[in-house]
């Protein structure tokens, strides 16, 4: 069960810099020209989203459904606890700002 909790950490560290990431224009690419994103991401698409959007919706999954058990079991993980509630506040915010930007 540990190894879910580090999984769980990455994956919330990763989603949380992609986040911050997707607010500065020169990443995302929101001005005239394609951004960071576009560049290294644009030419892997899953029903026409970006690969880092589609990562960060698949590991919100992740995060949902193994970090619900895993913050239940290890009460003593106090700051996995604080990122994961985060997380789950940031994530809907992620998903208004990615379509309201993107189309």
């Amino acid at each position: 069960m540990r190894i879910f909790g580090w999984i769980l950490r990455v994956f919330l560290a990763v989603d949380f810099a992609l986040l911050f990431l997707t607010f500065i224009p020169a990443f995302s690419g929101l001005g005239a020209a394609p951004g960071l994103a576009d560049r290294l991401w644009g030419k892997y698409r899953l029903g026409g989203w970006r690969a880092d959007i589609v990562w960060v919706c698949a590991s919100s999954v992740y995060v949902v459904a193994v970090g619900l058990p895993w913050i239940k079991e290890n009460r003593e993980a106090k700051m996995t606890r604080i990122v994961w509630f985060l997380w789950l506040a940031c994530f809907p915010i992620y998903l208004i700002y990615i379509v309201l930007h993107m189309f």
